[in-house]
């Protein structure tokens, strides 16, 4: 759907500016509508949780760098997690 291709290019421009939880919004905005209408198994909602996935390791690393190590971690569990479901454990 448009829609979901908008909230996932919305998503994109928030990242690339450093907003990460602004940029997550419109990711699972855009995650919603894939998920009623491409089911979950669709390329395209494969890229959104790859974006999604980004996202957590790319607040990981601004966690990291200001010495919050335990929420980092937490970060890249949330990525972990997306990989191994999306792409698996190899």
């Amino acid at each position: 759907s448009s829609t979901a291709a908008t909230y996932h290019s919305m998503g994109n421009v928030l990242h690339n500016q450093g907003k990460y939880e602004d940029a997550m919004q419109q990711y699972q905005h855009a995650l919603e509508i894939k998920l009623k209408t491409l089911g979950p198994e669709h390329s395209s909602t494969a890229k959104t949780y790859h974006s999604i996935e980004k996202t957590y390791h790319s607040i990981g690393n601004a966690l990291r760098n200001q010495g919050k190590y335990r929420k980092a971690m937490q970060q890249y569990q949330k990525a972990l997690e997306i990989e191994l479901k999306t792409l698996g454990p190899e």
